[in-house]
C-alpha cells in the first residue's frame, strides 16, 4: 500500500458524517422549493396546470432509465480502483461511461419530442393554448434531464473520491437559483413553458460547474478516446443495467400508477394524489442520501478485500435507516393531512392518504441500504430483478382492480402499498441478509428492534394527539412532533448512537470524555 493509502481513508467512512450532513444541508433548498413552486403554480395557473406539471415530471422520470443507471453506479468503480491504486482501469471507465453517456442524452431528447407529439391525444379535455405549453414543459424537461445524464460522469468522480459535500454544495445553489428563478417567472405572469425553460437552463449552469471541481480530483482527460474500451463498456452496461433495476421496481409503481390515475380521473385528481406523496418523497431523500454514501464504502471494502467488514457495515447501516425512516414515516402518516392543508389548502386533502403511504413507504425507504450496499459490492442484479418482478405482478393485479373499482387518489395509494411491499419491502433485505449471511433473528436484533422500540414514545404521542383532536393544525402537529421527537433523540442518543459519534459530539460541545 502507497504511503497516500497509509494516511488517507480511502474507503471514505471517516468522513460519513461530514458528507450526510452537507447532504442534508443541501436538501432542505429542495424541500422549500417542492413546498413554494406546486403551491404558486396552483394558484397562478390553476389546478389542471398543476397536474400537467406533474405529469411532465411523472413522464421524464421514465426516461432516467434509458441511462441504464451507468452513472450512479460509476463511483462505486472509482472508488474501488482508487482503493487499487489503478489508474489504468479508473480511465477506462471513466471516459466509457462519459462515452455511453453522451450517445443517451441524445436519445432522451428524441424520447422528449416523441412523447410531447402525444400529448393532444392523452389530454384532449384540456385547451389547445394548454397543450401547447404541456408539450413545451415535456420537451423542455426532457432536455434538463439529457444534459444532466451528459454530465452525470461528473458527479460519480466526486462521489466515488467520497466528496459529497462538494456536489452536494454545487446541487444546493443550482437549486436556489432554479427556485428564485421560477418564482420570479411565476410573480411576473410566466407559463409553464417559461418554468421549464428556467429549468433547462438552470441544469446547462449547474453541470458545467460540477464538471470543474470534479476536474480537481480528477486530472485526466473526462473523455480520451485511446481510453474509451469496449469490453469497458461492456462491464459498465451490465452493471448498470443491474444498478437501474435497483430502483426501477419503485419508480415503476410510483409512475405507472399516477398516469392511470391521471388517465382515468383527470390531472386534478393526480394533483391531489401527488402531494402526499410529495411529502414523502422529501424524507426518502433525506434516507436515500445516507444510502447512497454506503456504495462506494462497500465498493472500497471489497478493493481492499476487507469481506469480513461488509456483514457489520449492512447490519449498523440497516439500523441507522430504521433509526432514520420510523420517525419520518410515522409523523408524516399523522400529520400529513394538516401539513397539506397548510400548503395547498382543503381541496388538497383526504385524510386516508397519508397513513396508506406511510404503510406502503416504511420498508421500501428504510430498506434501500440495503440494495446500495450490494451495489456497491456487485451482487445487485438477481435481487433487483425479483424485486421488479413481485412488484410488477402484484401491480399488474391491483391496476386491474382499479379499474375495475374506479380510480380515485385513495385507490392509487392502496396499490402503491401493495405492490411495493412485494419488492423494495421484502425482497430486497432478503436477498441482502442471504448474500452477507445475516439470519432473520440477526437482523431483527441488531437492526430493527432498537430504533422501534426507542419510537414507541413517539408513536403513542401522535396516537393520543389525533384521538384528542382530528382537525389538528399544522402548528399543534409541529408541536406534537417537537416533544415526541426530543423523546426519541434522547432515547437515540444513549441506545443507538455509536460511542465514536457520541465521543466526536461532546468533544465538539467542550465536555470532557472520561477514559
Amino acid at each position: 500500500m502507497s504511503k497516500k493509502h497509509k494516511n488517507k481513508d480511502v474507503t471514505g467512512r471517516s468522513r460519513m458524517a461530514r458528507n450526510l450532513v452537507g447532504r442534508w444541508l443541501g436538501q432542505i433548498v429542495v424541500i422549500v422549493s417542492g413546498f413554494v413552486i406546486p403551491r404558486m403554480i396552483d394558484v397562478n395557473l390553476g389546478a389542471v396546470a398543476l397536474g400537467i406539471w406533474d405529469f411532465g415530471w411523472s413522464t421524464v422520470s421514465y426516461f432516467r432509465y434509458m441511462g441504464f443507471g451507468l452513472a450512479a453506479g460509476l463511483n462505486r468503480f472509482v472508488a474501488m480502483y482508487n482503493a487499487k491504486e489503478d489508474v489504468t482501469n479508473l480511465k477506462r471507465c471513466v471516459s466509457s461511461t462519459v462515452f455511453l453517456q453522451i450517445f443517451i442524452a441524445s436519445c432522451v431528447v428524441v424520447a422528449s419530442f416523441g412523447v410531447a407529439a402525444l400529448v393532444p391525444i392523452l389530454f384532449d379535455e384540456i385547451e389547445p393554448a394548454q397543450v401547447i405549453d404541456s408539450q413545451l414543459v415535456l420537451i423542455l424537461l426532457g432536455c434538463n434531464l439529457a444534459v444532466r445524464m451528459a454530465f452525470w460522469p461528473s458527479r460519480g468522480i466526486l462521489t466515488g473520491n467520497h466528496l459529497w459535500t462538494v456536489t452536494a454544495g454545487v446541487t444546493a445553489f443550482g437549486d436556489v437559483v432554479l427556485l428564485i428563478g421560477m418564482f420570479t417567472a411565476l410573480k411576473m405572469g410566466g407559463t409553464l413553458a417559461h418554468l421549464g425553460m428556467i429549468v433547462f437552463g438552470t441544469a446547462v449552469m449547474t453541470e458545467m460547474i460540477r464538471v470543474t471541481m470534479a476536474k480537481r480530483v480528477y486530472p485526466h482527460r473526462m473523455i480520451s478516446w485511446q481510453s474509451v474500451d469496449r469490453k469497458t463498456m461492456k462491464e459498465m452496461i451490465i452493471f448498470g443495467i443491474k444498478n437501474s433495476l435497483g430502483g426501477m421496481a419503485r419508480l415503476i409503481v410510483l409512475q405507472t400508477t399516477a398516469l392511470c390515475l391521471a388517465a382515468a380521473a383527470g390531472p386534478a385528481a393526480l394533483a391531489v394524489y401527488a402531494r402526499p406523496v410529495a411529502l414523502f418523497s422529501h424524507a426518502d431523500k433525506f434516507i436515500s442520501l445516507y444510502a447512497f454514501l454506503l456504495t462506494p464504502v462497500a465498493g472500497s471494502l471489497q478493493g481492499l478485500k476487507r469481506e469480513s467488514e461488509l456483514r457489520e457495515l449492512l447490519l449498523t447501516s440497516l439500523q441507522a435507516s430504521f433509526a432514520m425512516t420510523i420517525p419520518a414515516i410515522v409523523m408524516l402518516s399523522a400529520y400529513g393531512d394538516a401539513v397539506i392543508r397548510l400548503w395547498m389548502g382543503d381541496d388538497y386533502v383526504v385524510l386516508a392518504l397519508a397513513p396508506i403511504l406511510g404503510l406502503a413507504f416504511l420498508l421500501p425507504y428504510a430498506h434501500a441500504v440495503a440494495m446500495r450496499i450490494l451495489v456497491g459490492v456487485n451482487a445487485h442484479g438477481r435481487v433487483a430483478l425479483r424485486s421488479l418482478i413481485y412488484s410488477g405482478v402484484v401491480l399488474a393485479i391491483s391496476i386491474a382492480v382499479a379499474f375495475n373499482v374506479g380510480w380515485t387518489p385513495t385507490v392509487a395509494a392502496i396499490v402503491v402499498c401493495v405492490s411495493l411491499m412485494a419488492g423494495p419491502g421484502i425482497s430486497v433485505v432478503v436477498g441482502a441478509c442471504k448474500r452477507f449471511e445475516v439470519g432473520f433473528g440477526d437482523y431483527f436484533r441488531d437492526a430493527v428492534a432498537r430504533p422501534l422500540l426507542c419510537n414507541l414514545p413517539l408513536i403513542a404521542i401522535v396516537l393520543v394527539s389525533r384521538v384528542l383532536d382530528q382537525d389538528v393544525t399544522a402548528l399543534d402537529a409541529a408541536i406534537w412532533c417537537a416533544v415526541g421527537g426530543t423523546i426519541v433523540l434522547v432515547l437515540y442518543w444513549f441506545f443507538i448512537m455509536p460511542d465514536s459519534l457520541r465521543d466526536k459530539f461532546r468533544r465538539r460541545l467542550g465536555i470532557r470524555v472520561s477514559a
